[in-house]
């Protein structure tokens, strides 16, 4: 399988996912929530270092998967964060600002200006941006004042700088130090239980309280769990074969199916525009190949 299909199956499951969480955090909190799944992913990994020795790598290579790791769990749970605050179309699709973030930060970091399609690419991405904060009879800069105002999105952005650093490790370890996917799922889900856990423990959270919210939505914590080691698995292998700036962009049109089906499973308002904002922002994404 080529790793565009590869991308593709990865961005379907990651919508599915994206849903199923959506639904989740209206009964649980984000944090709850994350401890939760990434729990139940960590149980259906288990048959990782039963069947292959994941440290037998170098200091190096265990550094890189725990920073990583932690990177992408604070990105996680910030974007958990934000789909329990707001609507499902109108937070995933602010996901799709990572190559333009990427591409500014290198233009001031790494002296390295934006091209041609850059820039029509960052037009691209403020006017999707201009569509899903739009409303009837008010003016767009009054209507981001009150987005942000009101925290909208600072979730978010965060989870953008996030990700980004944590896809290029990811390209590091599965293509550069050849470590297998699903050893770098291991460890991250490792990780990402003993960081959740530890915030749990320092917001003294009961424990009662947890184990009814597993109890509540284990049917739900199992697909997702499924769907989360199938996207992820299918990403890593499409990292492999391709370019990691197309397999990310390929990977991102997640969002619109997941605005699209989940804006109306979940009745949400000005779904049309929101969807329309969203496909504006992965397609400006595929204008930044290369900086990611």
């Amino acid at each position: 399988m080529n790793w565009i299909a590869l991308a593709t199956i990865s961005a379907l499951l990651s919508a599915a996912a994206a849903v199923a969480q959506k639904r989740v955090l209206s009964r649980a909190t984000a944090l709850e929530f994350s401890f939760l799944v990434s729990l139940v992913v960590l149980a259906f990994s288990l048959f990782v270092p039963a069947t292959t020795d994941v440290l037998a790598y170098d200091g190096r290579t265990l550094a890189l998967l725990v920073g990583k790791s932690v990177l992408g769990g604070c990105a996680f749970l910030l974007v958990m964060m934000a789909l329990e605050r707001n609507d499902i179309s109108s937070a995933l699709p602010m996901m799709g600002l990572t190559p333009a973030l990427v591409a500014v930060l290198a233009t001031f970091a790494l002296d390295q200006p934006l091209r041609g399609p850059e820039w029509g690419g960052l037009l691209l991405m403020l006017a999707g941006c201009a569509l899903l904060e739009a409303r009837s009879g008010q003016a767009l800069a009054q209507a981001w004042s009150a987005a942000f105002a009101a925290g909208r999105h600072r979730h978010i952005v965060g989870a953008i700088v996030l990700f980004a650093v944590s896809a290029v490790a990811d390209k590091m370890l599965v293509s550069g130090m050849r470590v297998p996917p699903f050893v770098v799922m291991f460890h991250q889900h490792v990780v990402y239980c003993a960081l959740f856990g530890i915030l749990l423990l320092a917001r003294r959270a009961s424990a009662a309280t947890l184990a009814a919210r597993a109890r509540e939505n284990w049917p739900l914590l199992v697909t997702i769990a499924v769907f989360t080691i199938g996207y992820r698995w299918f990403q890593l292998e499409a990292t492999k074969l391709g370019p990691v700036a197309l397999v990310l962009a390929t990977k991102r049109t997640s969002i619109v199916y997941a605005s699209l089906f989940g804006g109306r499973i979940f009745a949400e308002e000005r779904l049309a525009m929101r969807v329309a904002g969203g496909v504006l922002i992965v397609a400006a994404g595929f204008l930044f190949l290369g900086r990611e």
